[in-house]
Parts: C-alpha cells; sequence; structure tokens
C-alpha cells in the first residue's frame, strides 16, 4: 500500500470529525400496557407471537433512521455488524479528508497541485523517522478497513436510533434508573382502559417524577421563566402514549382519560411534556405510528446534542473495544488499548471523555464515580440484578440454603448471593463487588449497622433489597414495638411540594449508616415504607421514619428520661441527609419541604391537620384536628422555635475558624498532593467525597512520601514533629495530627495562644505546599487569610460543633451554610 493512502488514514484519525445523530428512546410504563407492542408497531413488525417483557429485563434494539424518507431499517447489534459500521464511518471521513485536501491544495497552488501530497506529509521530517513497524501496522489497518464489507453510505444522511423497552413490574422499578440517560426521549406509556385503577395513575406519576429527578439532573432552565412569563420546558424530553384506544369509539372521550393522567403530575414533571399520542397497537394503520416517528426524530433534531462533533481517533479505540468481545471490561484494559490504536490515547481525561460519551449514545454502561469497570453488555447488568431482586427463581435449584428471611424481610446472605452467582456466567462471580457497588450505588441494597446484646454497633455482613421488602407497617409500626403514647414525641413532617420517588430509600439508607437498625421479637424494623433505628445502646431510646402521600415523618420513641439534646441530634442529622441527598443526587432546585408537626399519638398516614413550630410554646393547648380534641403541647426538640443569633467568643470563633481550615484547605492539599502522586491508571472520586482519614490512609498505600522518622503514624500532637523536618510525607503527618486536635476537643474552643501557634504551623506548611506545587493562582495561603478575616456569628453554636465532633466529615459549603456570615 502506498505511502499516501497511508497518510490519508493517519490524518483523518488525528484531525479529522464525524457529525453524529445518535437518538436513545427509553419506553417505560405499567406492566401490561403494550410498550413491547408498541414497539413491533414502529419498527413495521407484525403482532404475532409477541411476548411480554419479563421483570426485570431491558430489551435494547437498534436501527437506521434514512433522513431522506425518514424510514427505519432494523440493524442487527452484533459485533461484526459494529464493526462494519465503525470501518464505514473511518472510509467516510478519509474520502472527506481527501477531497478537503485536494481543494486545499488547488486553492494554494492551482499550477502544481498534482506535484502536492496531501497534507505534505510525505516530505517532513516526521515521516523520514517513522519506523517500519509503525508503517506496517498501519497498513495492515488500512487493508483490514478496505477489505472489510463496507458500503460507502453517506453516514451524514442516517441517525441511530437505540430504544430501550423496561420491563413494567414495579418492584423493579429501582434498578431501571441505572440505565436512565438524560440525553434520551422518554415515552411513558398508559393504558386507557385501566383509567380506573389507582395503581395506573401512581405508575404514571412515578415514572414522570423518576424522569424529572434522574434524567437532567441540572436542567439549567428549571425554576426559571421565559420572557413571556410561561415556564421553561425541561429535558429530557417526553411523549406521553395512551394505548387500548381500540376500547372506546369515542376519540375525545380518549383524550379526555389521557388528561386525566397528564392533569394529575406535579407541575415540575409536566415540564418535560412535549406531546401526547392515542393509539391502538392491534386497530391503529401505518400512518399512526409514522407520525409518531416522526415526532420522535423531530424532537431529537431539536436537541443540544444532535449533529454533535465526534474525534474519528474515538473509532479506532471503539473499533478495539467491540474486538474484545466481552461483556465488561477493566479500565486499566481500555488504557491498553488506548495506548495501542495507531493515534494513541492516553490522557485519563480524554479516556474518561471517549467513555461518557459512549455511555451516552448507550454503547456502554460507564459511571465515573465507579471507574474501575465498564460494562460492554447492558444484558449483562440486567443478568446480575436478576441474581439479587430475583434472586427467589433460584430456590428450586438451591433447595438446600435460607430462603425464608429472604421472602419475608428482603434480607440476603452473601452466601445466598455467591451461591446464585456460581449459577450464571463464568465472569459473574469475578466481578462480584463491582456489581455490588452498581447497585450500592443506587441504592438497590442496604448494609445496616445492627445494635448487639452487649449494646455495641456492629456492620451487618448480609444486607437488605428495599424492592423485596413487600410488608407495609406504616398503620401499626408503634404498635408492633409496643410504644406506649407516653413515650412518643410529637411527630416531625418533612411536607414537600414534590418528593422524589425514592428519596425514602436514599434516606433510610444514609440513617442505616449512622444509627443501628432496630428489632424487635426477631423481626427488624425495616419496612416498605417505615424503619426504625435505635439511638441509644440500651435500646430505651429510638426514632422511626415513615412515608405517607408527600410527607417524610420523625418521631422518637424515649422509654428512658426525654433527652432534647438527643432528639435535636437526629433531628439535625435527618433534616442535613435530605438537603443533602436532594442537592447531591438529584440536584433539582424545585424540590423544598416545609417542617411542621403532629400530635405524639397520630396515624402515620394521616396527612392533615398540620401545625406550625413558632404558633405553640412549651405546656400550651391547642385544638387536634385528627382526635377532635384538645392536646397539651410538649417541646420535645428543643430548637424548633427561631432563636436570636448569639455572638460566639473569641475562643469559640478561633476554634471555629481553624475547623474550617482544616475542612477546607487541609483537606484540599492533601487531594491535590494525592492527584499529582496516583499511580499510572488510578482514578480519583471528586474531593467532596473524601475526608482527611480516607486521603491520609491513601497517601499511606501510596508510600511515596515517607515521614522523616521513616515511618508513618504516632505522636500526639502536631507538636511532636520537629520544625526542621519539613518533607511532604512530614506535611501530611501534620494535617493528620491537627485534624485529630480538632476532632478530639471536648471544650470546642482555642485559646489565642493555641490558636496562633496552630495557623503558624500551618501557614508555613501551606506556603510549601504552594512551592512545590507551583500554585500561582488561588495559593493556600491565600485562602487561609480569607478564613482568619471572616466576620462569623451563629445562630445555634452547638450545631456547628455538633457537625466539628462529627468527624469533620462534612463539606465545607454545608458548614458555612449553617453561618449567618
Amino acid at each position: 500500500m502506498d505511502q499516501e493512502s497511508i497518510d490519508i488514514y493517519l490524518n483523518a484519525l488525528e484531525s479529522g470529525s464525524e457529525r453524529r445523530k445518535d437518538i436513545n428512546l427509553i419506553i417505560v410504563g405499567k406492566k401490561g400496557v403494550g410498550k413491547t407492542s408498541l414497539v413491533r408497531r414502529m419498527f413495521g413488525e407484525e403482532l404475532k407471537g409477541v411476548k411480554k417483557t419479563n421483570g426485570i429485563d431491558i430489551h435494547r434494539r437498534r436501527c437506521q433512521i434514512n433522513l431522506s424518507d425518514m424510514e427505519w431499517k432494523k440493524v442487527t447489534d452484533t459485533t461484526l455488524v459494529r464493526e462494519k459500521s465503525i470501518n464505514n464511518r473511518i472510509m467516510q471521513v478519509m474520502i472527506k479528508t481527501l477531497n478537503h485536501e485536494k481543494e486545499k491544495t488547488k486553492r494554494n497552488n492551482p499550477k502544481n497541485k498534482a506535484e502536492t501530497s496531501i497534507s505534505g506529509t510525505t516530505e517532513t521530517d516526521e515521516n523520514e523517522e517513522t519506523t517500519e513497524i509503525s508503517l506496517l501496522k498501519h497498513e495492515r489497518e488500512l487493508s483490514s478497513i478496505i477489505k472489510s464489507d463496507i458500503d460507502l453510505q453517506d453516514d451524514d444522511n442516517y441517525a441511530m436510533l437505540t430504544v430501550w423497552d423496561f420491563a413494567g413490574d414495579i418492584e423493579y422499578y429501582n434498578t431501571h434508573q441505572t440505565f436512565l440517560n438524560p440525553d434520551a426521549i422518554y415515552l411513558v406509556v398508559a393504558s386507557l382502559h385501566d383509567i380506573d385503577d389507582t395503581d395506573s395513575y401512581g405508575t404514571f406519576n412515578f415514572w414522570m417524577d423518576t424522569i424529572h429527578c434522574y434524567g437532567n439532573v441540572a436542567d439549567k432552565n428549571e425554576g426559571l421563566l421565559q420572557s413571556d412569563g410561561t415556564d421553561h420546558l425541561l429535558d429530557p424530553p417526553v411523549i406521553a402514549i395512551g394505548t387500548h384506544k381500540d376500547k372506546f369509539q369515542d376519540e375525545n372521550q380518549c383524550r379526555e382519560l389521557l388528561a386525566s393522567y397528564t392533569d394529575t403530575i406535579f407541575k415540575d414533571s409536566k415540564l418535560h411534556l412535549r406531546s401526547t399520542h392515542l393509539l391502538s397497537n392491534t386497530n391503529d394503520k401505518e400512518q399512526a405510528f409514522r407520525k409518531l416517528r416522526n415526532e420522535i426524530f423531530t424532537t431529537a433534531s431539536n436537541s443540544q446534542n444532535w449533529n454533535r462533533e465526534y474525534p474519528v481517533k474515538f473509532l479506532q479505540l471503539e473499533k478495539a473495544i467491540n474486538s474484545e468481545l466481552k461483556q465488561i471490561i477493566p479500565f486499566d484494559r481500555v488504557k491498553e488499548l488506548g495506548a495501542n490504536i495507531s493515534i494513541p490515547i492516553t490522557d485519563n481525561k480524554e479516556l474518561r471523555l471517549f467513555l461518557r460519551f459512549q455511555h451516552e449514545v448507550g454503547n456502554l454502561i460507564y459511571y465515573e464515580d465507579i471507574p474501575s469497570y465498564i460494562i460492554l453488555d447492558p444484558q449483562w447488568l440486567v443478568n446480575a440484578f436478576k441474581c439479587i431482586v430475583t434472586a427467589k427463581q433460584f430456590q428450586l435449584k438451591l433447595p438446600h440454603l435460607q430462603w425464608e428471611e429472604l421472602k419475608q424481610t428482603g434480607k440476603m446472605d452473601k452466601k445466598l448471593l455467591d451461591a446464585i452467582l456460581q449459577k450464571q456466567s463464568d465472569d459473574m462471580p469475578i466481578h462480584k463487588e463491582h456489581i455490588l457497588e452498581v447497585i450500592e450505588k443506587f441504592d438497590i441494597i442496604i448494609y445496616p449497622s445492627l445494635l448487639t446484646d452487649c449494646g455495641n454497633v456492629q456492620k451487618e455482613t448480609c444486607f437488605y433489597v428495599p424492592c423485596l421488602i413487600q410488608t407495609s407497617k406504616i398503620e401499626d409500626i408503634d404498635k408492633l414495638f409496643n410504644v406506649p403514647d407516653s413515650c412518643k414525641s410529637t411527630c416531625l413532617c418533612f411536607i414537600f411540594r414534590f418528593l422524589p420517588p425514592h428519596l425514602i430509600s436514599n434516606l433510610f439508607v444514609s440513617c442505616l449508616r449512622a444509627y443501628p437498625l432496630a428489632a424487635v421479637r426477631g423481626q427488624k424494623g425495616i419496612f416498605k415504607d417505615s424503619c426504625v433505628f435505635n439511638i441509644s445502646k440500651s435500646g430505651c431510646a429510638k426514632f422511626v421514619l415513615a412515608k405517607s402521600n408527600h410527607m417524610i415523618e420523625l418521631q422518637v420513641w424515649q422509654w428512658s428520661k426525654a433527652n432534647l439534646k438527643r432528639n435535636q441530634d437526629v433531628l439535625q442529622f435527618v433534616e442535613m441527609e435530605i438537603n443533602r441527598i436532594v442537592n447531591t443526587r438529584y440536584k433539582l432546585k424545585t424540590v423544598s419541604f416545609e417542617k411542621k408537626w403532629k400530635c405524639e399519638t397520630t396515624s402515620y398516614s394521616f396527612d392533615k391537620g398540620f401545625h406550625e413550630f413558632d404558633e405553640m410554646h412549651d405546656g400550651e393547648f391547642y385544638f387536634c384536628e385528627e382526635h377532635a380534641t384538645i392536646h397539651r403541647y410538649e417541646d420535645h426538640w428543643s430548637g424548633e422555635k427561631t432563636k436570636e443569633p448569639e455572638e460566639l467568643n473569641n475562643e469559640q470563633r478561633n476554634f471555629t475558624r481553624l475547623s474550617m481550615v482544616v475542612l477546607d484547605i487541609l483537606r484540599t492539599v492533601l487531594y491535590d498532593q494525592l492527584d499529582l502522586d496516583k499511580n499510572l491508571g488510578q482514578l480519583l472520586f471528586p474531593c467532596d467525597q473524601y475526608d482527611i482519614t480516607s486521603l491520609y490512609q491513601e497517601h499511606r498505600k501510596l508510600n511515596k512520601h515517607i515521614p522523616s522518622k521513616r515511618r508513618w503514624g504516632g505522636g500526639r500532637t502536631v507538636d511532636d514533629i520537629p520544625p526542621n523536618e519539613a518533607c511532604i510525607g512530614d506535611d501530611i503527618e501534620r494535617i493528620r495530627l491537627i485534624r485529630n486536635e480538632m476532632q478530639h476537643s471536648t471544650v470546642f474552643a482555642l485559646d489565642a495562644t493555641r490558636y496562633q501557634s496552630l495557623i503558624a504551623i500551618i501557614e508555613k506548611m501551606l506556603s510549601r505546599f504552594d512551592q512545590r506545587n507551583n500554585l500561582t493562582e488561588d495559593p493556600y495561603v491565600n485562602r487561609l487569610q480569607d478564613i482568619r478575616k471572616m466576620e462569623l456569628k451563629t445562630r445555634n453554636h452547638e450545631d456547628i460543633m455538633g457537625l466539628i465532633k462529627k468527624g469533620l466529615k462534612r463539606k465545607f459549603d454545608e458548614f458555612v451554610d449553617t453561618l449567618d456570615i
């Protein structure tokens, strides 16, 4: 093969790009509404032999859309077909590159254009140094493309559509969130014939709310108005489909029935709706489905990501991964493949960009916060989920194992999971830990802590699967634990305008990581809609969380003397976790709640007759709407009423400022240094997912900067490290010891002498890090000075100290939110 052809090939890979027109279409709805039949009709297929999508399954199909006639052409999703498509795309870019270079040469040197090679690469020193091995490698690659069965169709005239048909079984909805895509178009399907079924409304609302929460985590227009005063439409777009139109003679009635679904949607969720369609999968002609297909294309072509540029060198890596013939591969293998293509991709950021794009278009599954493995076949992950959420199907194959507790409480022992995985494909048991990481990320499983008989808290080796917990105890959970009315606090209610569907599960998970799960007569206190936790080691103080309609309820049960400070700690933790989940997991600006209360003996399902916190004083009488009688109010929370801000004294200010230095600057220093030192291929989570303890442990494992004393740890205070020991390892140890001193303080105050001493040590240490890392923009020392100059006020000094005492693990901005600065 001639050198000019190889140069064209390399030039196309290096600088070429293609315009991608990808559409992800996700179809959701209640079981039996006709989703799979709808897909068949959209693909122009007969309904004969159609089968329902079972349980947790997801059917994925692909087709090309011809932009000239809008016809859908089915594409077989195999390794050979994908490779043929990639080869065709590379050849298309090569042809465009050749034509572009010829035009460029003609413009620049019309008389001698025949003498000029493509981009002049054959005459450069760089090409003279190209090794014979590299030339042979490129020649083989190009030859394989030319010899492959390519049709050189113009991809600019086609769009690629991927359809995801989700099963409708409600108990598996939690698993579907792992596949939701902010760049997708959603068809939410409802049966007009089920209009009298309350579950149908609930399922329709559930999917609209879930799309609002998980689909697009940070729409820039959320909560904003257009110039005409109307609300901006939100992404991702949703098309509502009403099926079984053939059951009715009057189409106007069908419109009213579908409107009855859409009218019940939360206002902000409704802003995702683009259009509605009434369909009969059995009776409607092709024209009705063509209209829907055109609507899908029009919606996609108006999206921000339509027709975006895609580097052609990514195609080589896409081809290399496709050739692996694996269902899951490690990130390190992707790095190897990237390093060995013609135009190597070795930068981690560029690799992550490639993987993000591939995830967005539905080619693979990649989570940046669990980066160790990339799942190439979504059905493999579905099959892994089946091992957990449909575990009962394996009972006949494994009759000797314990199944009863799984059925009753959703509790699964790891031995049971191991046995089930052994029945799957060979690579499933090998990747058990990654599977568990993925499903724990989405709170599909929960690892609780339990209180032992001797009062210690220990982590359970088993886990709970919330979607398998079918027992509801919201009406009588207090009776199950035999709680006298006199032991109950007033019932705090977090009342939401919009309550994200999975928030209560997320909140259970947060609480189970901080508080032991309560139990009574062998029954664990975790249920479908409520959960009970131990506060005290004796078990004489517990709290219950329950979800009912649009509210989350919190009540403390105390058989011993009331402890107002402990109540307030629980309230502070729960409220802080709700805000954290809303702001970090959902990132929705419109999710907010009000705090109100009901009487001690309330029914948890009663959602009327709330009282404001500031309308009642301890000992006053009030009329209870729920019980139609008079109660006496008792303040169980010691802090419900607004209090005037209190000034911090100088020693408290010193402690607060130094705590902020630890939370903000010293943690960032350890993170930045770790980012510089990390091993090749090691990926870090975002900084806010680490605390100083975890970062210190990472540095110890890396062992790159050993302290001057040649060992890690030891020392009681930072003063134990001599000033002349000033290497990076010494400063890492200084950060640990300063953090320890702050965390273990019992007085939450620093006298002026100790404060100035620590500030001097920190300032010298930060100056060294600034110099080592050549930090010219926003140096650490400047950040230190900014905190020292802050004027601090606090509405509740104990709240701030509570955050500090809990381990200095909260993000700096969460801490600052409690201050009035």
